[in-house]
């Protein structure tokens, strides 16, 4: 690499050090990803385009790095005058009681914009869906109603008697119902509290099921009575499956140690119907196992 004097040759070293080798300012631009004035402002010496000492640093490097020519950045990065730093809070107390008033009066601007029509939308709310022709308020007890009024000119444009409301009470209701005494006698007073106890719904007994209960994993098939498949499956250990007796025809269990068969709550001796570890057998209408060929 070529040595440059430290801080006069820099710009006159690069553009030696690119004629030399034969290179464009256009190519260098694509292939360092820079602006073809940037490059031409770093041979013609003008470091202050480059903006500030941090940006002529970096870029300098970069191009220097590319011709392979070694420069005194620091040196360069030294001669350009630092970003001036303005603070944006006001540096006087009227300056900043100014801004913070500003920032008050557009706040409490902008409640009063908002508040009055957050107030008229809630004071609107309440009554869009309530309508004249339902009235909430409770009607007084000496007071007839519409129905009352109607149910009482009806009959006497007709010229029949209105009876008033007292004797329609009267007349609606019940007569007081007449208990025998003890002078009836043990036999009526039984025959009217048997008549007075209410009799209760008998519950249907639940129908009877099959329960597989699964200590260890087992695989199923479950046929109902017409040749369909009720259930196929492994099952896992400490699960539990029930059927319907009436729906049950054929039951084939692959793992007969890991699995305990109930019918109506009573178990099952798989033994007769067993090959092995798998057990085959049909259910016969009263819930007794018949062997089934394989």
């Amino acid at each position: 690499m070529t040595h440059p004097e430290p801080s006069s040759g820099v710009a006159t070293a690069l553009r030696a050090a690119r004629l030399a080798q034969g290179l464009e300012l256009s190519t260098l631009g694509r292939e360092l990803k820079l602006p073809q004035t940037t490059l031409e402002a770093m041979e013609r010496g003008d470091w202050a385009r480059l903006g500030a000492p941090v940006f002529a640093r970096h870029l300098l490097a970069r191009y220097a790095a590319r011709l392979g020519v070694e420069v005194d950045c620091e040196s360069v990065a030294g001669q350009l005058p630092g970003p001036e730093l303005r603070s944006q809070v006001p540096r006087s107390r009227l300056g900043r009681f100014a801004e913070f008033s500003a920032r008050q009066f557009a706040y409490l601007g902008g409640s009063l914009l908002v508040l009055p029509l957050l107030y008229f939308s809630l004071a609107q709310w309440p009554d869009a869906g309530r309508s004249s022709a339902y009235a909430l308020d409770p009607v007084p007890s000496g007071t007839p109603s519409a129905t009352d009024t109607l149910a009482v000119a009806i009959p006497a444009a007709l010229g029949d008697a209105v009876p008033s409301p007292t004797e329609s009470a009267e007349s609606t209701a019940p007569a007081p119902m007449s208990l025998p005494g003890p002078a009836a006698g043990p036999l009526a007073t039984g025959t009217v509290a048997a008549g007075l106890t209410p009799s209760l719904p008998t519950a249907a007994p639940a129908p009877a099921q099959l329960e597989l209960r699964f200590r260890d994993e087992s695989w199923i098939e479950v046929f109902a009575r017409d040749g369909t498949v009720l259930e196929r499956v492994l099952a896992r250990a400490g699960e539990a499956r029930r059927w319907p007796l009436a729906q049950v025809g054929r039951v084939t269990i692959g793992n007969v140690e890991g699995t305990e068969v109930f019918v109506d709550g009573s178990g099952v001796n798989l033994e007769p119907v067993r090959a092995a570890n798998v057990a085959r057998f049909a259910l016969s209408s009263d819930g007794a196992i018949e062997a089934v060929p394989r």
